[in-house]
């Protein structure tokens, strides 16, 4: 076991058992190598008990340059140790950036109290919720594959029965994104005579649409528009849509718009997203899922293992991929793409509760 733990050796087979926490996060899962068991477990806790592992561990952070591991530093990682360490090592970095940290625990506290409030039949929402309303913004094939939650049914049945102002843009939903980006933005500008501030939620392939709809509006056209909740956006594309692997996508997925699975390929969301700019007023939250081998669903394990070369990856996406840079980021431990775990209604109704807060709060995320 040394000499594996040291050389972080694979086993990708069955797995191994391993728990361990991720910032305040308990995570029971199974790994793909002895050296992630041994991270996630004991390095993490902050026991040194294998020197030759500890000394192997200590050079990874050493060597770090950037506050969050890039793709090309995950890729290497995933090949030296293995994928499930890659991952591990990218949420610990995540979690412990301060903003991040301090966002993730006043979350965590919102979630608890909004499932206590759903268990009780309380108000879910804070009176201050009633000043806003919130712009659902769907995923890829929110209407062809429902069972994802893309469309957001849940979440806007929920705030319809608690009376909450909402709307939802139907985009094309497997249309190029930059045609649905034009959509996005009509839809901002025609909340411009509404007396309430706008929350954009939006949800993978619709990330990069929202992100580009607001570089595109600017200031000046976006100033109803207090926050953006990013769920797992594509905002830099998926490697499977790029032209060696777009024959399995749409073996997932089925029939398609080619030119919609284009503008998703990474080269062309590469370039556009070096383009973006979203208006510094507004509040970006990104939240994504970080799962392990061991806790992939079987809705993402094709897409996720026809991509694991590439590194890190929730299904779709490789994991920095998903981010706006400089915002705050919450993790949701072993979910993947698809965020799974847990009713995606109470989920979201907290992210809206919390951001609300966070607006309103002087010290956001305090």
């Amino acid at each position: 076991m040394a000499v594996c733990l040291a050389a972080g050796c694979s086993v990708r087979e069955s797995g191994l058992p391993a728990q361990g926490r991720i910032g305040h996060q308990l995570l029971e899962t199974h790994v793909d190598s002895e050296i992630a068991r041994y991270y996630l477990g004991t390095y993490l806790n902050g026991r040194r008990l294998n020197p030759d592992a500890d000394r192997r561990i200590d050079s990874v952070y050493t060597a770090a340059v950037l506050p969050i591991p890039d793709r090309q530093e995950l890729k290497r990682l995933a090949k030296d140790y293995s994928l499930d360490f890659a991952a591990l090592h990218f949420a610990d970095r995540v979690a412990r950036i301060p903003l991040n940290e301090r966002y993730q625990t006043a979350f965590d506290r919102t979630l608890s109290d909004t499932r206590l409030a759903f268990e009780e039949e309380r108000e879910a929402l804070s009176p201050e919720s009633a000043g806003y309303t919130f712009l659902f913004v769907p995923g890829f094939l929110y209407r062809s594959h429902r069972g994802t939650g893309a469309d957001f049914r849940e979440p806007r049945d929920i705030l319809a029965r608690l009376g909450m102002a909402h709307g939802f843009i139907a985009t094309d939903e497997d249309g190029p994104i930059e045609a649905n980006a034009e959509r996005v933005a009509d839809a901002i500008t025609g909340e411009r005579t509404a007396d309430k501030r706008i929350i954009l939620i939006s949800a993978s392939k619709s990330g990069p649409e929202v992100a580009l709809a607001l570089t595109r509006l600017g200031a000046g056209g976006t100033r109803q528009v207090a926050a953006w909740i990013n769920i797992v956006g594509t905002l830099q594309g998926s490697p499977l849509a790029d032209d060696h692997l777009r024959h399995r996508l749409q073996y997932i997925v089925g029939r398609v718009d080619l030119d919609g699975i284009r503008s998703l390929a990474t080269q062309p969301s590469r370039l556009r997203f070096e383009a973006f700019r979203i208006p510094p007023h507004i509040l970006v939250v990104n939240y994504i899922g970080i799962p392990l081998s061991g806790s992939i669903s079987p809705l993402a394990r094709r897409g996720f293992n026809a991509i694991r070369d590439e590194g890190p990856n929730d299904g779709l996406s490789l994991l920095p991929d998903l981010l706006v840079p400089h915002t705050p980021t919450l993790i949701e431990m072993g979910s993947d793409h698809f965020l799974l775990a847990e009713s995606m209604g109470i989920k979201t109704v907290a992210l809206a509760t919390a951001i609300v807060g966070w607006l309103e709060s002087p010290d956001g995320g305090s």
